[in-house]
């Protein structure tokens, strides 16, 4: 696997979902609750009758513990009202079985209304304060590793590009594989024929290589996941251009007829590995910057401060440690509110004796 630059660009997916994030970062309500509800739509996670999905029976049952605290003739209690039979009305006319999981953050009071749909599931949640709880959307942000996919033979080209944990397929080259044939034809002939072969997969291979550099920099991707198979992979790597193959990682052989559930589940371990050592990554820098008295910082306290004074570049928790929930979601909108890059970790030795939370810095006051 071939180690890429360290990166905190986006791609177009992740930077609309992070705009959206400083929105709701910014969003504050005195006079009526803002509702921030994740629901995990999966069928397999409602058990023997996954039809009823108790995801939404923890909804209505969350909903009518928060209505039962408000005074339904004063504006919060009118907010709310809004906001619930606009919920209702959502889950209601969504089909869930397209998502793994939908966010929700409403008030009315403020006209705040925001619904995402994710491939990554989300844990069925439902809070109200004056402020959105971002800590999911946040980890949502962070799983989706910015990737094109490249699925390849001698004469097709099949491009992905990630999108919330999901895939979407983008236009490839594909051509007849006549061209690329190989026969053995005998006799003094048979060296011209095998040249031929050649060129035609060298031609096929620099389209491709096209391609992919094109939708890498479309999609400002940080990673080219390549299955190709024996024959063309060397080929088309001879092709690539010196920035695109320093983000080249190859994976096991893909099918060509796989349809794009497929691929996303062969994918899925490699793009989750790949978070995975980015997280850990961005917590050790935090750790030895603040050991060294550099640009890191540990510690609850420590970070809280350096957010509020915009000093972080990537905030790191985690969500493996034993903090407050409104604290944590506070950490998260203040990195929101500066444009902080957030990366959530589990089970990080060396983060969880700092209460589970670092960042790395832009600069030292």
């Amino acid at each position: 696997m071939t180690s890429t630059p360290t990166t905190t660009k986006l791609g177009p997916d992740q930077a609309r979902l992070k705009d959206l994030m400083r929105s709701l970062a910014e969003a504050t309500s005195t006079e009526a609750p803002i509702l921030s509800i994740y629901i995990d739509t999966r069928p397999e996670a409602h058990g023997e009758r996954p039809g009823e999905r108790q995801a939404l029976t923890v909804l209505r049952a969350r909903l009518n513990a928060i209505g039962d605290d408000l005074d339904e003739h004063t504006p919060a209690g009118e907010s709310f009202a809004a906001d619930r039979k606009r919920i209702e009305d959502f889950i209601g006319g969504a089909d869930l079985n397209e998502t793994d999981g939908i966010a929700i953050f409403a008030c009315d009071r403020i006209g705040l209304w925001e619904a995402i749909g994710s491939h990554v599931e989300f844990d069925t949640q439902v809070s109200s304060g004056p402020t959105s709880d971002l800590f999911q959307l946040a980890r949502m942000l962070d799983e989706s590793v910015s990737a094109v996919v490249a699925v390849v033979d001698t004469n097709t080209c099949r491009l992905f590009v990630t999108r919330r944990g999901g895939l979407e397929e983008r236009t490839g080259p594909d051509e007849s594989p006549d061209e690329h044939r190989r026969h053995d034809v005998g006799g003094w002939s048979q060296a011209r024929y095998q040249r031929h072969i050649d060129m035609q997969d060298k031609r096929f291979a620099g389209e491709a290589a096209l391609a992919i550099a094109r939708l890498v920099q479309r999609e400002r991707a940080q990673h080219v996941l390549l299955a190709g198979d024996e024959r063309i992979t060397p080929i088309l790597e001879g092709e690539l251009s010196e920035p695109v193959k320093a983000l080249v990682e190859h994976v096991a052989r893909i099918e060509m007829r796989s349809g794009a559930d497929e691929v996303r589940e062969e994918l899925a371990p490699i793009l989750a590995a790949i978070e995975e050592a980015e997280g850990r990554d961005v917590a050790d820098r935090a750790i030895a910057g603040s050991r060294a008295g550099d640009l890191g910082v540990t510690g609850i306290d420590a970070t809280m401060t350096a957010l509020e004074a915009g000093q972080v570049d990537e905030l790191v928790i985690d969500e493996t440690a034993d903090i407050d929930d409104d604290l944590r979601a506070e950490l998260i909108r203040q990195a929101s509110l500066t444009d902080a890059r957030v990366e959530v970790v589990r089970d990080h030795e060396g983060l969880r004796r700092h209460e589970g939370v670092g960042a790395t810095l832009r600069f030292r006051l």
